[in-house]
């Protein structure tokens, strides 16, 4: 059981969302109940599973809450929970996903040092199905004195099992959009960063997310990015070149490399680049031709820093001229 800190607890209502995982769905659960945190309330709700998942759920008395029926999603699910909640804190909890190192206590810390924060953001790591591998999440700078609209526009990645926020910010803007199914959480993230909500962090690694075959995300990547350009266009008029790079890098690995192989492959990730930030960001025409005379990719992937250079660009472009030739169909 995590030691108990100082400050007087925040109530916290955390949902975990749950179809047919029953096999992860204990650890997730001891990860929250073994903080010894007072003031939880704990909702699973549950999309009609058909493996052992209810009956371990039934095991834990009424230490949780919990809810059976078939729902329209994940998305769905966690609506639902929030509206059977009550605490002025409230986060989601994936049924494959874990907290650690007192993550509970440690946003209650950040509430009493900071009780105008809304939303508490931590840091996290990937890892296996088994709980293996444990690997570095990217988490962008939050804080009073960072610009976080900028931030959520420019990278966006935040771990969303590490991210907890007050009831009322986001009843404010809305809730969770019902339509996306994959980027409901980035969604929201940027929603409260437009609304100008004051983040807090906590300097420590809360979360655990699980990256495997069968994740969502992990099998339609295509699917996520429209929903998250869809989300950028909607909520500031644009799409950043963090992710045009994350979409024109995929696409150029799936339609190009695959066949062509990887000759030349910054000349190629650039023209691949280019051609979809102007597909993108037609809309936004002084954004979208400044960003084509400008903005460059990212030589190791869609990370800010370690940008092409013009070096880069005519060594890849020799290649081309080159061995053209080999590369044809």
């Amino acid at each position: 059981m995590a030691t108990e800190s100082a400050v007087t607890p925040i109530g916290i209502s955390v949902v975990v969302p749950s179809y047919n995982q029953g096999r992860f769905v204990d650890e997730t659960l001891r990860s929250l109940l073994d903080q010894g945190y007072p003031d939880l309330d704990i909702l699973v709700m549950d999309g009609g599973s058909t493996d052992d998942t209810v009956e371990r759920l039934r095991a834990y008395g009424d230490r949780i809450r919990w809810v059976s029926e078939k729902d329209e999603g994940q998305t769905d699910a966690i609506i639902k929970g929030f509206a059977r909640t009550a605490k002025p804190w409230i986060t989601w909890l994936n049924s494959d996903d874990v907290q650690c190192d007192r993550a509970l206590w440690r946003v209650s810390e950040v509430v009493a040092a900071d009780p105008a924060v809304e939303v508490v953001v931590g840091r996290a790591h990937y890892m296996d199905a088994d709980g293996s591998n444990p690997r570095p999440y990217p988490t962008i700078d939050v804080g009073p004195e960072v610009d976080v609209r900028r931030e959520v526009f420019e990278k966006g990645y935040m771990a969303q099992p590490s991210i907890f926020f007050r009831r009322d910010l986001y009843d404010r803007v809305g809730g969770l959009n019902r339509a996306l199914n994959f980027c409901m959480d980035y969604d929201l993230w940027a929603r409260f960063a437009a609304a100008g909500a004051r983040f807090g962090k906590i300097d420590a690694d809360i979360s655990g997310n699980r990256w495997y075959e069968t994740t969502k995300t992990a099998g339609q990547t295509l699917d996520l990015y429209a929903e998250i350009l869809a989300t950028q266009h909607r909520v500031f008029g644009a799409v950043s070149p963090y992710f045009v790079q994350a979409v024109s890098d995929h696409l150029y690995a799936k339609f190009h490399s695959k066949f062509y192989g990887d000759r030349g492959h910054l000349f190629f990730r650039w023209l691949y680049f280019k051609a979809l930030w102007v597909i993108i960001n037609v809309r936004a025409p002084w954004y979208c031709a400044k960003g084509l005379a400008c903005q460059t990719i990212a030589k190791s992937g869609p990370i800010v820093g370690d940008r092409m250079t013009l070096k880069d660009w005519r060594d890849g472009f020799r290649t081309f001229l080159k061995h053209g030739r080999e590369i044809q169909p």
